[in-house]
Order: C-alpha cells, then structure tokens, then sequence
C-alpha cells in the first residue's frame, strides 16, 4: 500500500520552508515543518499548499502511512536525497528522527530527537536550519506527505525535486500494469483520474477509521487491530446465532427476534407482571391517596370551622388550600384566632333590592358587622361612579 501511495502521489518532492534553529532546540522538542495556507520556497519554488487543519490532519495521516512503522529521517544537507545520485555519493548519517508529527492551526510541527552529534552541532552553531522534504502534487502544488527533513544552512536547494525521482523510482504519472493493478485494488475503473484516485484512498482511510470506532477502537487503530476486533465481534455474533437456534450466518434481526422469543418463553409469572397491570395498580394507588387527601382536607376544615378558626362562608376555600398543603392548612389554623359570634354566623341572603349581593358579599358584611343594604347602596354607587 506504501509503494501504491507514492505512486498515487506523483513522487513530487520538494525542500522548503526552513525553521531557524537555536541553542534551545538542540534539546530536542516539537518543531514547525510547513506553515499553513499556501507558501513558497526561499527561492521561489512553489507555491505549495497544506491547507487548513483539517487538511494538514490528513497530510499528517498520509506521511503515516507511508511510513508504516518507522520514523522520518532527519539528515545533513539532505544527503539522503543526493546521496542516490551517481557521481555524488557519499555517507548519510541520520542528525535525527522526526517521532510524531501533528497538525496545528499555524502548520504541521514534528517532535524531533537529535543525535547526540547534531545536538553537539546546533549548540555550536554549525547548523541553523530545519528544512522539510515533502510529496506534493506537481500541477497544483498540494502538499500530500511529508518525506523527511535535513539539517542545512542552505535551504530550498533548487536539486531536491530532480534528485525525488532517484530516490523513489516511480513514475510521476502510473499508467500500464502497475496503474491498472492499483486502480482495481481500488475498485475504480481504468483511466480514473490522479484526483480520482487519492479521493478514493481519503474515502477508504475515513471508513477505516468509522469501522475502528465501531468496533470499540480508538480512530487511530492499526489495520491488524481493527481485523482482530471485527473478528471477534463476528465470532460473539456467530455463538449468539447458533445459541438461538439459527444459521451462523443468521441476519442480525432474525437473532435478535430470536433471543427475544426465548426470553419470553421463560419468564417466571411468579416474579414478574405484566405492565398493563402494574399502570392500571399505579392508577388505583394515586386515587386511593387522592380520595384520602381530600377526606382528610373535609376533616380538618370541619374541624376549623367548629372551633371557630374560619367562618362557615370560607369553607370551599379553605377546602382547596387543605388539599393542596394539609400540613400548611393545618398551621394557618393553629395561627389563626377565634372568630366572634357575628363573624362565625352565617350570612342570610336578603331579600329585595339586595338580593344582588354575591356570597362573598354576605361574608365580608358578616365577619365585619355591615348592614348588607348599605353595603349593597356603596357598591352600587361605586358601580356608577366608575
């Protein structure tokens, strides 16, 4: 899949954007790769294009892929690269390894680990740069993954690009057996355009991550991971099936019902009932309470009534306020004080020209000691007046 990836990637590679090391960085610590967005080289190269974040997260997902289980190199003066050259040749000492990359809002960072000689060699200011080498796209200069990184004091060489096809001997446009071979791998058909086919590869990488997650796994999980979990969820799905009676290869549905049914079957009736009859017992329970809060609500307003705490008048008040907080009645009572006799007494409605009073009327007249006549002339003036 590896060697499929560069080929899909057109092999195009390129050295740019240098970071400036200090004495600090010799340390080892995370260090910026690429800048975010659309840049160019020092000498004019590019443009080139990482993107936004999300973008980069996939570069960064592409360069882990290539690279499988192994770190990125950081070399000097990309000997890596020249060092495949005939007639250049040379050694090529690692100056350190790139362990993680990540991407980040303001570009693509990797955490370096130097060798102890270019530790050495940045304190003592013989190297000054970090320059990156990446895939990129030739026709639109997208950024695909990155390759590797060099310590140089003389970023973006303008040979980093030719010397990519030396290192990785790949055809910057497959096409025959090898291409047809990819393309069906792929299930795409033959002639898919280069775009076609990396969208292809992004689409499976986003499954592969779905299925990982489905599966109980973290997104990140390796392929063997997400294999041996799909497998044992086959397996468990397989022992549930032939438990129930059917197929190994029995639809989910079906074993559910399955299951189900066989559940049902076995049911003690002496430890469970049935819902209808618990709802309708609930039901029964809440009017039982409902009918004894409101016996004990007549009880208690009878009883303030007899011992002269309200008037006979206030009763269906009162008798609303004892069911909605007996307890609150109840020390409303206690509180209150006895009521005389001309406001205990209840109201007769007069005959005539007053007959108009209301209830509550009568009661006011009563517990104050008004005449009900003159009380009706006030309101009746009051009445015209308004």
């Amino acid at each position: 899949m590896q060697t499929a990836l560069a080929a899909l990637i057109s092999a195009a590679l390129a050295s740019t954007h240098s970071t400036a090391l200090t004495a600090a960085d010799a340390d080892g610590k995370w260090l910026q790769l690429t800048p975010a967005g659309k840049f160019s080289g020092r000498n004019g190269q590019g443009p080139w294009v990482t993107g936004d974040k999300l973008s980069m997260e996939q570069i960064v997902a592409n360069t882990r892929q290539y690279a499988g289980s192994t770190d990125l190199a950081i070399d000097y003066d990309h000997q890596t690269v020249f060092g495949a050259i005939p007639g250049v040749g040379g050694k090529a000492p690692a100056a350190g390894w790139i362990k993680e990359l990540q991407a980040r809002d303001d570009g693509i960072f990797g955490r370096v680990e130097w060798t102890a000689a270019a530790s050495a060699a940045i304190k003592a200011g013989e190297y000054r740069y970090l320059s990156p080498v990446f895939f990129h796209e030739k026709t639109t200069g997208r950024v695909l993954a990155i390759r590797m990184a060099g310590l140089t004091n003389t970023p973006n060489l303008d040979l980093v690009a030719v010397a990519a096809s030396a290192l990785f001997p790949l055809n910057n446009n497959p096409t025959g057996d090898s291409m047809d071979k990819i393309l069906a791998a792929l299930g795409l058909a033959k002639g898919t355009t280069e775009d076609s086919v990396v969208a292809a590869i992004n689409t499976m990488q986003t499954s592969s991550k779905a299925i990982a997650i489905a599966a109980g796994l973290a997104e990140s999980a390796n392929q063997s991971e997400i294999l041996t979990a799909v497998n044992s969820i086959v397996a468990d799905r397989t022992k549930l099936a032939t438990a129930a009676g059917l197929a190994a290869d029995a639809k989910g549905d079906d074993i559910v019902t399955a299951v189900q049914s066989a559940i049902a079957g076995k049911v003690d009736p002496t430890k469970f009932v049935p819902i209808a009859m618990v709802t309708e017992l609930q039901g029964d329970l809440k009017k039982l309470r409902e009918d004894l809060t409101s016996d004990k609500a007549t009880e208690a307003v009878n009883s303030a009534i007899e011992a002269g705490k309200i008037a006979p008048a206030q009763k269906e008040w009162a008798l609303g306020y004892a069911k909605a907080d007996l307890k609150a009645f109840d020390t409303f009572v206690g509180n209150a004080p006895v009521l005389t006799a001309s406001q205990v007494r209840e109201a007769k409605r007069p005959a005539g020209e007053n007959a108009d009073l209301s209830d509550s009327d009568l009661a006011v007249c009563t517990a104050m000691g008004l005449d009900p006549k003159k009380f009706a002339e006030t309101l009746k003036l009051n009445k015209e007046t308004v």
